[in-house]
């Protein structure tokens, strides 16, 4: 589970928000020096740091509504810009309001604006530095990628994609000498493999990344063993590109990668606790959004004729089927001509109202239900229909795997990947779907959790 925070999050990007944070709380400590006060001065004190965190926490939430924390952005893209832009104004707004409404909120007014002022600058300044700095830093860990192929050429450009992570390519190195001195991605070819010890050593190289997609009699077992006991690291292509990206890639993945590595396995007691907790809040959240549903039901009804609800079949877990009910967003018997088909994003067969409820998701409602009956999860997999699944599990190898748990309304192939209705977009939200399944934990659903908030709040709306 901590590999994966640090995977994720990686220890510069953790380190840079922890020290921002610290950095806001102290443009507004420094007030503290030049305010009258009458209360002991340890809770003086505690009260100040107390509101400058929350404070700091508005900021940074903002930033994260607004993926400012994608270190990816350079520093004089316009889009990134834009974004930092809003979340400044947006989090000195929210500020601003909370300290009028609740005085004790913020700092005096009268330190408020220098305040607000001290850490947009501040802000903006920092952002701006950190992507400067992560571009261009020299202490990267040097990578040579062992391997030619379509993997190797993946991890290589996901790695040249982020900046943050700290690393650096040095090279590939292949079996094909036609190849040495061809550029890959962007770094050369710049030997063969049985000269791999002398390629290590002349780049002065910290890490292997092995790619080499047939290993038998090609993989020099000997010479990678030997250069791991004097303190090279060596890390397999399939696991790299699982933590640069979030997902499992598919097509050079072998039933043995799966069986012996770490993942893939959940408690009973943990299996118990998340339908506990998925219940709980399906269960909060029907209940405050209650006042709204006979609104909705009346406007679906004004807008056309046909019923309130629409249900359609799932497959859940183990391949069980269950009846998925949703506010029905298009028209009655859209599929009798068609049969089933996927729907489009733009598709004609939504409703006025229809379009409103599919971008805010509140058609999705009534999914609830399906939580408390035991047929769902609040995370995890998206249910898809049988007719699909039959076609998808024909296709795609491994399909089968997303219904070893329980599907879920929201997961990480919904907060990773963007609407998609087709069988290579299948495949793609099958690979985030085998990332989640093979490290489920609380950590990850709690980020699954605080992007989807992120993207139906926010990206919705901008």
């Amino acid at each position: 589970m901590w590999r994966l925070l640090f995977g994720y999050l990686t220890f510069h990007k953790l380190g840079a928000v922890i020290l921002e944070n610290f950095m806001v709380v102290m443009c507004i400590m420094l007030d503290v020096g030049f305010a009258n006060f009458t209360d002991p001065p340890a809770l003086y004190y505690t009260v100040w740091i107390a509101r400058a965190l929350i404070i700091a926490l508005i900021f940074q939430a903002f930033l994260h509504l607004r993926n400012v924390y994608d270190f990816r952005a350079k520093p004089s893209t316009p889009e990134f810009l834009f974004r930092l832009f809003q979340a400044l104004v947006m989090g000195s707004a929210v500020v601003a309001g909370a300290a009028a409404a609740i005085l004790g909120l913020a700092p005096p007014p009268i330190h408020l604006y220098q305040d607000l002022l001290r850490i947009t600058v501040f802000l903006a300044a920092w952002h701006v530095l950190l992507r400067t700095y992560f571009g261009i830093r020299p202490n990267r860990k040097r990578v040579l990628i062992m391997g030619t192929g379509q993997l190797a050429r993946k991890v290589a450009s996901e790695i040249l994609r982020r900046p943050e992570i700290g690393m650096r390519i040095c090279g590939f190195v292949g079996d094909d000498p036609c190849l040495v001195g061809v550029s890959i991605v962007n770094p050369k070819v710049i030997g063969l493999g049985k000269n791999i010890d002398r390629i290590v050593v002349e780049n002065n190289i910290d890490k292997i990344v092995v790619a080499v997609q047939d290993r038998r009699g090609t993989l020099p077992i000997n010479n990678l063993l030997a250069l791991k006991t004097h303190g090279v690291e060596i890390e397999e292509a399939t696991s790299l590109y699982e933590h640069l990206t979030g997902k499992i890639e598919l097509e050079n993945l072998k039933p043995s990668w799966m069986i012996f590595n770490d993942g893939f396995e959940v408690s009973r007691s943990s299996l118990r606790l998340r339908t506990l907790i998925s219940w709980a809040v399906s269960l909060l959240l029907l209940v405050l959004f209650l006042p709204l549903l006979p609104v909705i039901a009346l406007l679906i009804k004004l807008d056309s004729r046909g019923p309130v609800f629409h249900g359609q079949e799932r497959v859940g877990r183990d391949g069980k089927v269950f009846t998925l009910w949703k506010f029905r967003s298009m028209q009655p018997n859209a599929e009798r001509e068609t049969g089933p088909v996927w729907a489009g994003r733009d598709d004609s067969r939504v409703t006025r109202v229809g379009k409103y409820l599919r971008r805010t998701h509140l058609d999705e409602i009534p999914q609830l239900l399906s939580v408390l009956k035991g047929d769902m999860s609040l995370i995890g997999p998206r249910p898809e229909r049988p007719h699909f699944v039959k076609q998808l599990a024909e296709t795609i190898p491994y399909y089968h795997l997303r219904h070893s748990v329980k599907p879920g309304i929201t997961g990480w192939a919904q907060i990773k990947y963007k609407y998609g209705n087709t069988v290579e977009d299948a495949i793609q939200k099958l690979q985030f779907d085998l990332f989640y399944i093979k490290n489920m934990s609380w950590l990850l659903d709690i980020m699954i959790i605080f992007n989807t908030i992120k993207i139906v709040l926010v990206e919705k709306s901008f």
